[in-house]
């Protein structure tokens, strides 16, 4: 708390002065001439090693897949049996006469549990579309139809069929999403680890195979196609100051606009054929040339606590290599950027309460 003059002297004259009080000012601000001067003169600290959240992976089977013969064919467990198998199956049936929608409600009559979705109902003998049928099928239980309490419906996808497949990974089990494409592609979100992806697509064979007459292989080319990671540099970072750095200084491609979203957002555009990886835009010039080719473009999002989120479609080399260039950037340009050091005290909680809510659960217990 700062005092004028006027107010020292008044002070003095009074006859209630207090000499504490000048001297409890004076410490004041010395204390913060010393926590500034401790600002200037800190080191950066060293940032976390980065987190790889989820990878969304694309495999292909060697064959193509009959989606029809093999959802219906796949069994789906019972989610109160602690083993591996199909927990759920769902997909999207388009028909186009009373027949094809028969034979859909006949496959259903021998399934316990399942659930239909009418995206669209015609049946008009006299109309233009004299008979239409959209409906997705949904067969089984997962872990979000308990847990989740979202109402909106989700649609789904034409020539493909969704498994959601209960596997054990390290003495837990854990339910992993599963797009069966006509065509032998495989879509897998999250995951973690290359060990996890081989024991997925082990898992998919296993159950796919009984079905399939063809011996089923999946190819060795897989593709990532999201990645989500991030760290955190350890300190609390001046967002306007960085951002006019990375816009001006580093030629970085980057937005700031804090009342729509809280973060810098940036694009680092890895270059393979350069042996050294600035990230900065790539001039019209040399888009208009073609002068590169193979350019991979990655978001990574920069806040004030000190978090970085790197997102995009890359491997492990260029997401590696985008984080050793932040990590070198924000330790170079640390003393222009800091606010002041994350510590135990100082950092934020995120723990919020959860607002209870409850929900009820019939069960239909075998005798």
């Amino acid at each position: 708390m700062a005092i004028t003059i006027d107010d020292e002297w008044k002070n003095f004259i009074s006859p209630d002065y207090d000499e504490g009080l000048s001297d409890d000012i004076n410490i004041e601000n010395d204390n913060e001439i010393i926590s500034n001067l401790d600002l200037e003169l800190s080191e950066a600290p060293k940032a976390t090693e980065i987190y790889i959240s989820t990878k969304s992976k694309i495999a292909y089977l060697n064959k193509e897949i009959n989606l029809k013969e093999v959802f219906w064919n796949i069994p789906v467990i019972s989610y109160a049996k602690p083993v591996n198998g199909v927990i759920k199956k769902q997909m999207k049936f388009n028909s186009l006469c009373q027949e094809e929608l028969d034979i859909v409600a006949e496959n259903l009559k021998t399934e316990t549990y399942f659930e239909e979705q009418i995206i669209t109902s015609i049946n008009n003998p006299n109309g233009r579309i004299k008979f239409k049928d959209i409906r997705k099928v949904s067969i089984g239980i997962s872990k979000k139809d308990i847990m989740s309490y979202r109402c909106k419906k989700k649609s789904a996808f034409y020539n493909c069929f969704v498994i959601i497949m209960r596997i054990k990974i390290k003495d837990a089990f854990k339910e992993f999403h599963i797009k069966v494409f006509n065509t032998g592609k495989l879509e897998i979100p999250g995951i973690q680890t290359d060990e996890i992806f081989e024991e997925v697509l082990k898992n998919i064979i296993h159950n796919l195979q009984p079905h399939v007459k063809e011996k089923l292989e999946y190819l060795q080319t897989s593709d990532t196609v999201l990645i989500n990671s991030n760290f955190n540099c350890g300190f609390y970072i001046n967002r306007e100051t960085l951002f006019d750095i990375l816009k001006f200084k580093y030629n970085i491609h980057c937005i700031y606009d804090p009342c729509s979203y809280p973060g810098i957002q940036c694009k680092f555009y890895y270059n393979p054929q350069l042996t050294v990886q600035t990230g900065s835009q790539i001039s019209q010039e040399d888009k208009d040339n073609k002068k590169y080719n193979k350019i991979v473009e990655v978001s990574f999002m920069i806040f004030r606590t000190g978090s970085i989120l790197i997102v995009g479609m890359c491997n492990d080399d260029v997401l590696f290599a985008i984080y050793e260039f932040l990590k070198v950037l924000l330790c170079t340009e640390f003393h222009k950027i800091n606010q002041k050091l994350i510590t135990a005290e100082n950092k934020i909680s995120k723990d919020k309460k959860k607002k209870v809510r409850r929900k009820i659960i019939q069960v239909d217990v075998e005798s």
